[in-house]
């Protein structure tokens, strides 16, 4: 007697489980099926006068705008940084290439690097002052070898009195730079240091004569992280935390909170933050979980919800947006074109050119 119970109960238990299962299913994949962002609305064709802030010297705060253009400004390079004063945009030709940098007046390109001898590089950012940090080994060995083990910091005023200089830190990918004074932080992982177990986020400075000094580690973590804007202020910094999951987390330097900003099961990571510190943008793939990404704007509330999308660069095969970043006064933004080759040295793709996103507002 005692057995046939338990079987019918260990049955009943059974349809109630796979009942539970085919309900649970339903409901996810009702979730799943709902958008999780909005679509900016891009280019008007109904709007027959436009008003371009940056063109009158004005600024944007972040998210008023919902109409933009995109255009092509150069035919080759990646990974676009813009100056301080928001008149030139400076970028790698390639990964190991030169620097270069365009002036969106004239549209006149000038190598930077083109006259000094250097390993190839694969960033470039602007300090305050306008003098430059650029990233890259400090000899070659091999490509994918370089990039992740081997980077660190060269410097180079402004000027170019002098070519680039070696000042060394080698870390894990890029680097977060200030707009309001010469700090920089950067990471150091197991995968770029050998017998470093945890993640460490170091803030440092660069000196007026391009040395990194007060070098100080404020933050350690489990997870593989990369530190990439500066929070207004900088009272922290925003981060890219690509294991266990690949999310957009901010880090605030005198509470020690670590704010998750995505709370989305979608491949995103923050590249470039609007100078109000409202929004972030994102290389994300909410549109296609299993597709190439494409950039969003994402209000840094922490609910992970304001989401915006802004470019469909990956309804092209194996085409994806890569690295935006926004100008100083907050109305364009600046982002890579690139292709994925199936190559296991360029894992970020070979860049194709730079676009040019810039925000209006619709007339009467």
């Amino acid at each position: 007697m005692v057995q046939i119970t338990l079987k019918k109960g260990g049955k009943k238990i059974k349809r109630i489980s796979k009942s539970l299962l085919i309900v649970c299913a339903i409901a996810f994949a009702a979730v799943a099926q709902e958008p999780t962002y909005v679509e900016l609305p891009g280019d008007d064709p109904d709007c027959t006068k436009r008003y371009f802030p940056a063109r009158e010297g004005k600024t944007c705060a972040s998210g008023d705008y919902d109409h933009f253009t995109i255009r092509r400004i150069t035919d080759f390079g990646e990974r676009p940084v813009w100056s301080p004063d928001g008149k030139r945009i400076a970028f790698p030709e390639k990964e190991f290439g030169e620097i270069y940098e365009l002036d969106l007046e004239s549209g006149k390109k000038t190598c930077l690097t083109c006259d000094f001898e250097h390993p190839g590089f694969l960033r470039v950012h602007y300090l305050k002052d306008g003098d430059y940090l650029l990233l890259g080994p400090k000899r070659r060995l091999t490509d994918l070898y370089d990039r992740i083990v081997k980077t660190g910091f060269w410097y180079m005023p402004a000027d170019r009195s002098t070519g680039p200089r070696w000042i060394g830190e080698e870390h894990f990918e890029g680097v977060a730079v200030s707009r309001e004074s010469r700090k920089i932080a950067y990471t150091k992982t197991y995968l770029d240091t050998p017998f470093h177990l945890l993640s460490a986020l170091y803030v440092a400075e660069v000196s007026d004569e391009g040395d990194i000094i007060n070098r100080k580690a404020v933050h350690f973590s489990l997870a593989v992280i990369e530190a990439q804007d500066f929070l207004p202020g900088d009272k922290g910094v925003t981060m890219g935390r690509y294991f266990p999951s690949w999310e957009a987390f901010g880090y605030i330097f005198d509470t020690g909170e670590l704010i998750n900003y995505t709370k989305n099961p979608a491949k995103e990571e923050p590249e470039g933050i609007f100078p109000d510190g409202e929004f972030t943008l994102l290389e994300c793939n909410r549109h296609d979980m299993e597709g190439l990404i494409d950039i969003y704007m994402l209000r840094l509330d922490g609910t992970g919800k304001d989401a915006r999308r802004l470019t469909h660069f990956s309804d092209t095969p194996n085409v994806k947006a890569s690295n935006p970043t926004v100008s100083p006064e907050g109305c364009r933004i600046a982002v890579g074109q690139a292709r994925e080759t199936g190559d296991p040295n360029r894992v970020t793709g070979t860049g194709e050119g730079i676009f040019l996103i810039e925000f209006y507002e619709c007339g009467e």
